[in-house]
């Protein structure tokens, strides 16, 4: 479908602010980035001087008007001693020509109709990629809000058994020292926590430089896990398209250029005759001329050295240099969505590890704090728990990531359903 200008952005278009959303598939983001991305109008600029070209393509050409004042007397006038030799020997032409394209009107037609179909999939693919970028943004987003969630609960924790642990103290049991480590293990969990939301704000700057507008952060955590599974999901039910995607729609689209442009290039052979119908006003009839006169001329150029043949090797060329850019194109993506997929499958498989595994970790660690509180075992074997965990709850997130930037990639390589 080609993109029009009623695709430029617009002042009162831009939201108040963007809100990521699990429902927001690719076709969302699409639309986004069609109509608020400063990037993609370059792009946009390009289609919409190529169908100005295309247009120029089915204008006929200009024919031409000349006139002459011939005639002017030099010297010695014959018969001699005329009276106003400037005014009653001068003749006056005027005249109309046109060169017709003989072959050359339906290629030239057809390249620039192809060429102007070609640009507007290379914006949309543009916008596409544009898009699958923001999508991967929000990902990342997602992924720090479950990171974010998961440090929170441990920081919280630590804060709740250091008051404990003070409180046990000012009792006579434990030493200073056990609060010494605790507080240092809950100063490493607020330092991740500051990191992990300036990635955050990261991913929120780059997320407002695709669609112009502020963004905001994911909710919770459920719904940053609700986005990464929609879009597995998404990418896991699938169909592949490769046919359909933009960019190779766009090589089909310039491969049918370079035929028509082959096709005028071999044209450029046959002469293009340029008919001249004059009228001439000679009022210098004492000679013996004809006062009112036509006259017809036709020229021809003579397509000796140059008949297209340069013209030819480019179109030759750059046909045969697409159909294997689309054949090479089509038999990557085709291999590329076969190991995506079984890629995805293994990184759901590895979330699944992780989910079963998490909930006996955080049940070690409430079992060891309860000993510890009860004097049984040291607190050390309680920071190592921790530990333990948030070193889980980081696989888990990277797990997600890992998952969703394949989903994004499979999807990417498998194209839209076919128009």
């Amino acid at each position: 479908m080609w993109m029009t200008p009623s695709l430029v952005a617009r002042a009162d278009d831009v939201p108040a602010a963007y809100v990521p959303r699990p429902e927001h598939d690719l076709s969302t983001l699409l639309d986004l980035v069609r109509r608020r991305s400063a990037g993609l109008q370059a792009d946009l600029l390009v289609a919409d001087l190529a169908r100005a070209d295309a247009r120029q393509a089915r204008l006929l050409n200009n024919p031409v008007v000349d006139a002459t004042w011939g005639t002017i007397p030099i010297g010695e006038t014959n018969p001699p001693n005329l009276g106003s030799p400037l005014t009653s020997i001068p003749s006056y032409s005027v005249g109309l020509s046109y060169t017709f394209p003989l072959g050359k009107r339906g290629p030239r037609q057809e390249r620039s109709t192809a060429i102007a179909e070609g640009a507007s999939l290379s914006a949309e693919a543009s916008a596409r990629v544009q898009a699958l970028d923001l999508a991967r943004v929000l990902g990342k987003i997602a992924v720090t809000r479950l990171r974010i969630d998961g440090l929170r609960s441990l920081a919280a924790q630590q804060r709740a058994v250091i008051e404990l642990t003070r409180l046990r103290l000012q009792q006579g049991f434990g030493t200073p020292l056990d609060i010494d480590r605790l507080e240092i293990e809950l100063s490493r969990s607020e330092q991740q926590v500051l990191v992990t939301e300036a990635e955050e704000q990261a991913g929120l700057t780059a997320c407002a430089a695709y669609i112009g507008a502020p963004c905001k952060g994911i909710a919770s955590a459920e719904d940053a896990r609700a986005l990464v599974l929609a879009w597995a999901k998404r990418a896991s039910e699938g169909t592949p398209h490769v046919e359909s995607r933009p960019d190779v729609r766009a090589i089909d689209a310039f491969q049918r250029a370079s035929v028509a442009e082959a096709d005028l290039a071999r044209a450029q052979a046959i002469p293009d005759p340029t008919v001249r119908l004059g009228y001439t006003y000679d009022q210098f009839t004492i000679s013996g001329n004809q006062a009112n006169s036509l006259n017809l001329s036709l020229s021809l150029p003579i397509t000796i050295f140059d008949h297209g043949q340069a013209q030819l090797q480019a179109a030759e060329a750059r046909r045969a240099r697409l159909q294997a850019q689309r054949a090479l194109t089509l038999r990557s993506s085709t291999t590329r969505v076969a190991a995506l997929r079984e890629l995805l499958r293994l990184q759901q498989k590895r979330q699944e590890a992780i989910a079963k595994t998490l909930p006996r970790a955080r049940a070690v660690l409430d079992d060891l704090q309860r000993a510890a509180n009860g004097r049984l075992i040291p607190f050390t074997d309680v920071i190592q728990a921790r530990r333990t965990l948030d070193e889980l709850l980081v696989e888990e997130a990277d797990s997600y990531s890992d998952s969703f930037q394949t989903s994004v990639d499979l999807i990417a390589e498998m194209g839209p359903a076919a128009p």
